[in-house]
């Protein structure tokens, strides 16, 4: 109940005068205040003055409830900041008082009357029991829940019968674990008091059970790095009639304003045309919505989340707008989903004149920003070797996003690709979807096996690498984009050319940097060097010295591995769960390496390939190792001898298998 005229006040101050005269309760009085005065009473609460020795907490109790409540301290205390700063000129004392009634915290505005009068009474450390001062909007607080207010002679006490004090309280969960209040003289009072210190108990509140749930789900040595990750998000309040009333730093940093725009309508506050303005019109709030809005100092690119404020009546009295820079938003997801790549030249294992040659054209190609293509076989290591670009270029820190063509559906490639606006058809989500172009800005984008793209997706590729922009399905504007794009393919492309299956002009634009990744079986003693290194790796892991037998390196060797490096792998990792002493012997293969199919290299079934290695090996053993026999007994040159034992990895260190090589 408000008291706002001498005739109210007066017949306030007869009901109390009364009821600690002669006990006489009036029937206008409130049942709570009723009740509070008896209880007050029964404990033996001074009406006439306060006692300050009793009414006090010692430093030492003091102290221990500010650490007790220090977390709500740090997040009530900029509110309160907040709420006496708007309403200064309103002679205000702002508190915090935590749940035994403790006031933890205190703003006012230095040498005004109030803090002449109530310096003693209103303090860190003075309690505001009910056991102790009687009647006050706390201790009815308490009892209801709710916010709420006594005023003039409502209180117990006669030393605040001058006072307005209002009281809201700020939950955990279900239950109050502090309050937040103000007091001031009857003839300060502002209308609107009672509805901002309801929303401000309402977002400490909030604050509390968000930094509850952040606390359970992390580690506690992370928590303060969440925190700072949390409050990365802008916050903006407007009142009804679209009066910025809050903006926190973060808001101001994205926005680029100061806190000077508070007070001010929103359309004079931002430079461009806010959206919140729909959502005072329409009541209706959205979660998690892009918006790319038009400003004078360029493109803006928001998600935001925006929460209609309503009283306790259910009546909308303003706007909550959060929002966040779609980098900030990319960045983060990049990183939780992994979308880093972590290879680097060193992760490619390799000795032979090709790897030597492709670890050239990664500096090569991470050195600057042309478009790279990689050609070669299905498990060759094409995205290794694009992942090492990314690393050892100037995108490093930047996201790698990796996008197979040939497993995404033929009607979603573009929607992954180039994104959507929402509404472009049924389904789509709302505020629409940034395509992967998008999500590697200021990164690489890995277009795995391109051939596998349709034509008509392959001509709007070509126009997004040309126009370095990209241009969403169902949208008309154009968002630049700064990726650097690497492309991949197991497939003749200049065949593919031929029969019109790819754009001739996409392969212009793609092949800026062109490297051939050579299969397996031409890289010679790289398939030794590969396999020891896979087996190395099974070995850290489970803390044992498993070895590969000679006899298995040599079926290695002449192996066709038609699966590259994929195939090699699996290879090791069934041989190595397979074999349980500490040699990996031809028993541990796979059925394919088993002895009848070794047997067959001997027969008409041989490859050419197979053939020729056994045709190299045998005139050498022939010649003992005399490299100028053996190649007039295959009738070859020399030096053609010498390459073909180097690229079947026939020798090491200058020995042969079997014999020294003269």
């Amino acid at each position: 109940m408000m008291l706002s005229t001498v005739m109210e006040y007066d017949r306030m101050k007869k009901t109390w005068l009364n009821f600690h005269a002669s006990g006489i309760v009036d029937d206008n009085l409130s049942e709570k205040i009723v009740d509070s005065w008896l209880k007050s009473r029964e404990m033996g609460v001074d009406p006439i003055e306060v006692d300050l020795e009793r009414n006090s907490y010692t430093d030492e109790q003091l102290e221990v409830f500010l650490n007790k409540n220090e977390s709500i301290i740090k997040i009530a205390e900029p509110v309160l900041e907040e709420l006496f700063c708007q309403f200064s000129n309103e002679n205000l004392i702002v508190t915090l008082v935590d749940e035994k009634f403790c006031v933890l915290s205190v703003q006012q505005a230095k040498e005004s009357s109030m803090e002449t009068i109530f310096k003693d009474l209103i303090k860190p450390g003075i309690c505001f029991g009910e056991n102790i001062v009687g009647t006050t909007a706390f201790s009815l607080c308490k009892k209801t829940g709710q916010i709420e207010v006594v005023s003039g002679y409502e209180h117990y006490c006669k030393e605040y019968s001058n006072l307005i004090c209002v009281a809201a309280p700020i939950y955990d969960e279900d239950k109050i674990i502090a309050y937040i209040g103000t007091v001031s003289v009857l003839k300060n009072t502002s209308e609107n008091l009672k509805i901002v210190l309801s929303i401000m108990s309402k977002m400490i509140s909030n604050s509390i059970k968000r930094l509850k749930v952040e606390g359970e789900l992390v580690k506690k040595t992370y928590l303060h790095s969440l925190i700072v990750d949390a409050t990365s998000e802008g916050m903006l309040t407007v009142d009804n009639n679209g009066i910025i009333t809050f903006i926190n730093p973060a808001g101001m940093r994205i926005l680029n304003v100061d806190r000077s725009v508070i007070g001010k309508h929103i359309t004079e506050g931002v430079d461009f045309e806010p959206t919140i303005l729909h959502v005072l019109e329409t009541q209706e709030g959205y979660t998690d919505r892009e918006f790319r809005l038009e400003s004078k100092s360029g493109i803006i690119h928001f998600v935001k989340t925006a929460i209609p404020m309503r009283d306790d009546k259910g009546e909308m009295i303003g706007v909550l707008d959060i929002f966040r820079s779609i980098n900030e938003v990319k960045y983060m997801i990049n990183k939780m989903t992994g979308a880093q790549a972590k290879y680097t030249i060193e992760n490619i294992v390799g000795e032979s004149s090709e790897i030597q040659e492709i670890k050239k054209m990664i500096k090569l190609a991470g050195m600057n920003e042309s478009v790279v293509l990689l050609q070669g076989e299905i498990g060759t290591g094409k995205e290794l070797i694009a992942r090492a670009i990314h690393t050892y270029g100037l995108r490093s820190e930047g996201p790698f996003i990796d996008i197979n063509c040939t497993a995404l559906p033929r009607n979603s490639i573009e929607g992954e690709l180039f994104g959507y606006e929402e509404g472009s058809f049924t389904g789509t989500s709302k505020g629409g979807y940034p395509g992967k172009f998008e999500m590697a800005n200021g990164g690489t984008l890995l277009l795995d096996e391109i051939t596998d793209m349709p034509l008509d997706i392959q001509s709007k590729l070509l126009r997004v690498l040309r126009r370095k922009s990209v241009v969403r399905i169902g949208g008309f504007k154009e968002i630049p984009i700064d990726v650097r794009t690497i492309v991949t393919t197991n497939k003749d492309l200049q065949q593919m050319i031929k029969e019109k299956n790819f754009i001739e002009d996409l392969y212009y634009q793609i092949s800026v940097i062109d490297i051939k990744v050579p299969p397996l079986r031409e890289r010679g003693y790289d398939i030794e060097l590969i396999a020891n290194h896979m087996l190395e790796q099974y070995n850290l892991v489970n803390g044992t010295q498993k070895i590969i037998s000679e006899e298995v390196l040599k079926i290695f060797q002449t192996w066709d591995w038609q699966g590259n490096v994929r195939e090699l792998e699996s290879s090791i990792e069934c041989a190595y769960y397979l074999c349980e002493g500490n040699i990996i012997e031809v028993e541990h293969l796979q059925n394919k390496f088993n002895k009848d199919v070794m047997d067959s290299m001997d027969c008409s079934m041989l490859t050419i390939r197979q053939a020729e290695i056994n045709a190299v090996k045998r005139a050498l053993d022939y010649a003992n190792g005399n490299v100028s026999k053996a190649a007039k007994l295959l009738d070859i040159g020399r030096n053609t001898l010498y390459q073909k034992i180097r690229n079947y990895g026939l020798e090491y260190d200058g020995i042969y298998k079997n014999n020294k090589i003269c």
